[in-house]
């Protein structure tokens, strides 16, 4: 056997104890120091500042305190059976983005590809070009329009989820007639434009049964933009959201400060623990 081999079989030497012990201390120190650090960073995220939904300038605890305030408000007045918070389920605002697409677009496509005398042998050319652009301008146009209405007379609407005509201001009157025109010009236009293709096509007796029911189709489906967005909610859930938006990283960091200190608290009370000095004995 070489010295290699005798050497390489050699057990291999222990540090002293007061090594290890001093390792062990250095360690402990460090977990320490960082348990402090997480603690002082914990310590300081309910203090940073937040933008509330109103521009106000907030600390992340004055957030949270605003927040549960709301929360408490909204669970009161649904409590007491008022519908005004709820919001429009998925479906509701799926079939109005689809009637939007689906209806609105193509009626307003035909509408404008007859105006500007779209040739549909070949369609293709600038004619087309400018009644698709109309169409998505006009159908994109009045559906914003109409929900940005609905969205905003909100604040008008009862307990039941409706509106009280006496109960308004002018301005809600006025945003209320501005919807009504919209909506019946919308209906009139298309009533006029369908009523005159089908007398010129030779349907007189079809054009008038056709026209209106293009004309309520388009009526119902503007009525259901904005009547989704009056009912999705309320003001008070649009703060809610945005304070709960606006806390909810600071308080996954906060939760993230404690579990890691937490962690390494349990590191520590276990490196303390497995190199106490052993108790004295008789």
């Amino acid at each position: 056997m070489t010295i290699e081999d005798q050497t390489r079989n050699l057990p291999t030497p222990r540090p002293p104890a007061e090594g290890r012990l001093g390792s062990t201390a250095a360690a402990a120190d460090r977990l320490l120091a960082r348990i402090h650090e997480l603690r002082y960073l914990t310590s300081r995220v309910l203090d940073e500042h937040v933008v509330g939904p109103h521009g106000q300038n907030l600390t992340v605890a004055e957030a949270q305190g605003k927040a549960d305030l709301i929360d408490d408000l909204i669970e009161l007045e649904q409590v007491r059976g008022s519908l005004r918070h709820r919001r429009v389920n998925r479906l509701t605002r799926v079939l109005t983005l689809l009637a939007v697409t689906i209806v609105d677009l193509p009626i307003m496509l035909w509408l404008a590809s007859s105006v500007f005398n779209v040739d549909w042998t070949d369609p293709l050319g600038l004619p087309l070009a400018i009644s698709v652009v109309i169409s998505i301008l006009a159908t994109g146009g009045a559906a914003t329009a109409l929900h940005h209405l609905g969205h905003n007379q909100r604040q008008h609407k009862n307990h039941r989820r409706q509106l009280v005509w006496r109960d308004l201001t002018p301005g809600a009157k006025f945003s209320l007639a501005t919807v009504g025109l919209l909506v019946a010009l919308m209906g009139v236009v298309m009533f006029v434009r369908v009523y005159t293709e089908g007398v010129l096509s030779g349907l007189s007796d079809l054009a008038v049964l056709l026209a209106v029911l293009v004309a309520l189709v388009m009526v119902v489906s503007a009525t259901l933009v904005f009547w989704t967005a009056f009912r999705d909610g309320s003001l008070e859930q649009d703060d809610l959201r945005h304070y709960s938006e606006t806390v909810r990283p600071y308080l996954q960091a906060k939760r993230r400060y404690e579990d890691e200190a937490h962690e390494l608290r349990c590191q520590y009370d276990l490196l303390r623990g497995r190199h106490a000095p052993a108790p004295l004995t008789d």
